[in-house]
């Protein structure tokens, strides 16, 4: 069993990969929620095995290298790009979604999953790959038939990226001066030495603070 099972993996390439966040939808509570045991980043890859064409997508946990996902990528299957950052795609079972590190990560990823997704469909028809145009196929001007999985979810709710630390006034060292500051200066400057003439006082005009 295990010769089969690495005769099988010694044939597969990844033809892309990227950090992602796996979710999956759960029906029952309409809401996504991490797979496997906890949150977290994966490394996520697209293998396709050289010898039969079949593709397949397999994502391990950066941290502990859970295995989060590895699902078959069948021919007319509708990959979703909901927003620059967070795809989506469903199989008979469930419904599928990574949330990417980057937008760079996503369009590389997104872009091999079409190419992937376009061969099944052309090996299946039978007929000649058809050039690629803006990541879409060109043919006799009509877009591949996908099968009609149900409808996919949207995104889940994107978390607020932190603002940049704005400082405040106190942060940068600046804040309303008040009675003793100002009682604490001149009491400093009449302590130094006078060695140019008179003292000159000094009138502060900023606005006392209580």
């Amino acid at each position: 069993m295990s010769l089969i099972h690495n005769s099988f993996a010694d044939s597969e390439q990844s033809i892309a990969s990227a950090r992602a966040s796996v979710m999956i939808y759960d029906e029952t509570n309409k809401k996504w929620v991490p797979s496997g045991s906890s949150s977290g980043l994966s490394k996520v890859h697209i293998y396709q095995h050289v010898v039969n064409n079949t593709f397949r997508v397999v994502g391990r946990k950066l941290h502990d290298q859970e295995v989060v996902i590895n699902c078959s990528i069948l021919k007319g299957l509708k990959y979703n790009q909901a927003t620059p950052t967070f795809h989506q795609w469903r199989d008979n079972r469930q419904v599928y979604g990574l949330n990417f590190s980057s937008k760079d990560d996503a369009e590389a990823f997104a872009f091999a999953m079409m190419h992937a997704v376009e061969l099944l469909n052309n090996m299946a028809s039978g007929s000649q790959r058809p050039p690629m145009v803006n990541g879409n196929a060109m043919g006799n001007g009509h877009a591949p038939q996908q099968q009609h999985l149900g409808m996919i979810p949207g995104p889940p709710p994107q978390q607020p990226h932190p603002h940049p630390h704005h400082p405040s006034d106190e942060d940068m060292g600046y804040r309303s001066m008040t009675r003793d500051d100002v009682a604490m200066i001149q009491e400093r400057r009449m302590s130094q030495p006078q060695t140019q003439g008179n003292l000159i006082l000094i009138h502060f005009n900023l606005p006392l603070s209580s």
